[in-house]
């Protein structure tokens, strides 16, 4: 390898390590500022929206219903209901913490392979 070729290397390492570290640093603080929102939220409604009688349940909760999604929706509306719980609150938190620690490792993981 060249000299340019390996200073053009050096410098991409770089700047995948620093992007690594603030894909870190924002998924994490976005993750804190959205369990410390949710964690309000619960707060403030003090469990009225489970005592709410007229809330219609989620078709998980029945397994005549699950069963009636599944048969007329295939197994993909399954999944898709089951991924609503993770689109909000602390579920969405963890989902976003998850996914930037997953992120920053695949950039710190490329970083480490070294070209022949």
């Amino acid at each position: 390898m060249t000299a340019d070729e390996l200073r053009s290397f050096a410098l991409l390492e770089k700047v995948l390590r620093w992007s690594a570290v603030a894909v870190l640093v924002a998924g994490l603080g976005v993750s804190v500022l959205i369990w410390r929102a949710a964690d309000r939220i619960e707060r403030e409604t003090g469990g009225a929206q489970a005592a709410d009688p007229d809330a219609l349940p989620s078709p998980l909760e029945d397994r005549k219903q699950l069963r009636e999604l599944e048969l007329y929706g295939g197994q993909g509306s399954v999944l898709m209901e089951q991924a609503k719980g993770m689109l909000h609150g602390k579920s969405l938190a963890k989902t976003v913490a998850v996914g930037s620690v997953i992120t920053a490792a695949g950039l710190f993981l490329i970083t480490v392979r070294r070209p022949d």
